[in-house]
């Protein structure tokens, strides 16, 4: 299919959560069916106002990017789909605070939503809310994706019914102190929501994931209707195909391999178009070592990651009748698991204009014109042990009640369930399933064995996500996971983390940062360990003009006591612990931050600003 049709327009999902230039995030509760460490990094470092265009930072943006939203930002995932990355940095440690995983058993149904809910402040004191609704999950992966951004506002906004119910959930599993999630719903019920030109949002969706769903149906009189989705069933296609007397035009947009797999049955659809499939984050990504080994230059490495993946995940339902269009755009993939309501699920229904069905066109016209399989097809070998792992995974992730805790010996993992008392292992007792800390090396977990020690974890590198693995002859896949620790870590190894990544040469330039406000770039990629680089002595701080000068202190006093004395909470938390470390390392650069810290008591003093308490050691 061919023709000059308007695409819809495009903004990226970080776009949508970026604040405004007066702006700050206050609140942000995200859901996603995966996740990846850097692109959790990059959803933070949008929720500050400090990416780039390529969703990067420096560590000195990213240190800030974490430190502000501290008991704000919540991140639930389903269990068992943190990607493993093929780098780790070892600062992403520090993310685990973030995260909360969905313990749905994916054997009967899974947390699948993708949304955002964000509540703004500006400069005058006006809260704003921004609600995403769409089919991307927070993964660097790059597909044909679909969503809808909703931002608050009196004029020409309305209340949409749903919107509620989607906040209350994600209030209750967010367990953010404070947050109550009746008055959160409460809220937001309360909102009056601004659409895009040419949509109506009828009501949100919102599925729990405990069923009793209503799938929408095409009504009596309908002339044509649309299903775009990566994966498909064979009785939620069979709803949207039912015999009428009247014509009605019915196209089927998914991947070859759906195509292939569900078959002859497809030729129900009047056209059946194809994409390729989406791109996913890799199930057993490469050793550390042997990835960075096997990186020729960074530049190579930069241009892999520029690659565009073009494979479809948007999942939307069209339905005309006349000059009536009805569109269904979210997480529900064509499936009776999706729209029945077992798994959680987020969808907006809207009614939309003929400008904005051009846009579906343009989608439509960039897939190729298929022929329905006249056989059924049966999966390989290959296929199948990609199955059987799978459902490992799937079945460790439900089983999985670890705990992790800090003793001489290093980190161990004890494993607690009156269900599994044995260990989270699969059913299948030839798959093996190995474990290890975030940045150690993985081991073989025998079943029956509750207790695990993963070996000495510097304090700098401690973190509740731990790397698992299940694989059978030499076939793995491998994932992150999150086992609570007790007692918590708390703000004591963020520090230590912080530390060790900014080294005393960052510490500076985050806090020239803050003092200046002027959008300065730090230096270096938070997702590259470089603390060589960070951590170099600084010969001359007279000439370097990156650093805080006397003038900026003022400037920032001058300008914002508060802000003023938020920085001088970080200086007291972090400058002793970023001098102890210099002079061990580097006795000069620890000169340089003695003359830095004498400045800072004399401004300090001569402000009149006392130092915050409880923070100094």
């Amino acid at each position: 299919m061919s023709g000059s049709v308007d695409s819809w327009p495009a903004l990226s999902f970080l776009e949508g959560l970026r604040p405004g230039p007066d702006e700050s995030v206050e609140l942000a509760l995200l859901a996603s069916y995966s996740a990846d460490l850097e692109s959790i990094g990059a959803t933070l470092l949008a929720l500050a106002g400090k990416d780039t265009d390529a969703g990067r930072g420096s560590p000195s943006d990213f240190a800030d990017a974490v430190e502000r939203p501290r008991g704000k930002v919540r991140i639930i995932i389903q269990r068992g789909r943190l990607a493993k990355m093929r780098k780790t940095p070892r600062i992403a440690a520090v993310l685990d605070q973030l995260v909360r995983e969905v313990d749905f058993d994916e054997a009967t149904h899974s947390w699948h939503p993708k949304a955002a809910l964000v509540r703004t402040l500006d400069a005058n004191g006006e809260i704003g809310w921004r609600l995403w609704i769409g089919s991307r999950n927070l993964t660097e992966c790059v597909n044909r994706e679909i969503g809808l951004l909703l931002i608050s506002g009196a004029k020409g906004g309305a209340a949409i019914p749903g919107a509620e119910e989607l906040a209350r959930d994600l209030a209750d599993r967010a367990t953010l102190k404070g947050l109550r999630s009746t008055s959160l719903a409460g809220t937001i019920a309360k909102v009056a929501w601004r659409s895009p030109a040419g949509v109506r949002v009828e009501r949100i969706v919102w599925s729990a994931g405990s069923g009793g769903q209503t799938i929408p149906v095409p009504p009596i009189g309908t002339d044509e209707i649309v299903v775009v989705s990566p994966f498909i069933d064979k009785n939620f296609l069979a709803r949207q195909a039912p015999q009428s007397t009247r014509p009605m035009r019915r196209m089927l947009l998914t991947t070859m391999r759906e195509i292939e797999r569900v078959g002859p049955s497809l030729a129900m659809f009047d056209d059946l178009l194809a994409l390729d499939a989406p791109d996913y984050p890799i199930g057993d990504p490469e050793p550390d070592q042997q990835s960075a080994a096997s990186a020729p230059d960074s530049g190579m490495a930069e241009d892999e990651e520029e690659e565009v993946g073009r494979g479809l995940h948007a999942k939307l339902l069209f339905m005309r009748s006349g000059q009536k269009r009805r569109l269904w755009l979210g997480s529900a993939n064509a499936t009776m698991r999706a729209w029945t309501g077992r798994n959680a699920e987020v969808t907006a229904e809207l009614l939309v204009t003929e400008p904005v069905e051009r846009g579906l066109r343009a989608l439509l016209g960039s897939a190729r014109l298929v022929e329905a399989p006249s056989t059924e097809h049966s999966p390989d070998a290959a296929a199948l042990e990609d199955e059987t792992l799978e459902r490992a995974r799937a079945q460790v992730a439900a089983r999985w009640a670890a705990q992790l805790s800090i003793h001489e010996a290093g980190a161990r993992l004890t494993h607690r369930s009156d269900l599994h008392p044995g260990g989270p292992h699969p059913d299948e007792t030839d798959i093996v399933l190995e474990v290890g800390a975030l940045q150690g090396e993985l081991m073989a977990w025998p079943t029956q064995q509750v207790v695990v020690e993963l070996g000495p974890v510097a304090p700098a590198e401690r973190s509740e996500f731990v790397r698992l693995r299940v694989c059978r002859e030499g076939k793995g896949l491998s994932w992150l996971q999150r086992a609570p620790a007790e007692p918590p870590f708390g703000e004591d190894r963020d520090r230590a983390a912080f530390v060790r990544f900014l080294g005393a040469r960052g510490f500076l330039l985050w806090l020239a940062g803050l003092l200046a406000e002027d959008g300065r770039e730090g230096e270096g990629d938070w997702t590259k360990d470089e603390p060589q680089h960070r951590a170099g002595t600084i010969t001359n701080p007279v000439l370097d003009s990156s650093l805080p000068t006397l003038e900026e202190m003022l400037a920032a006093w001058a300008r914002d006591p508060d802000r003023f004395m938020e920085i001088e909470r970080r200086v007291s938390q972090y400058l002793p612990a970023v001098l102890e470390q210099a002079k061990r390392e580097e006795p000069q650069t620890a000169e340089m931050l003695e003359r830095f810290d004498d400045l800072w008591r004399k401004l300090r003093r001569g402000l009149g600003v006392a130092e915050s308490k409880g923070t100094r050691r």
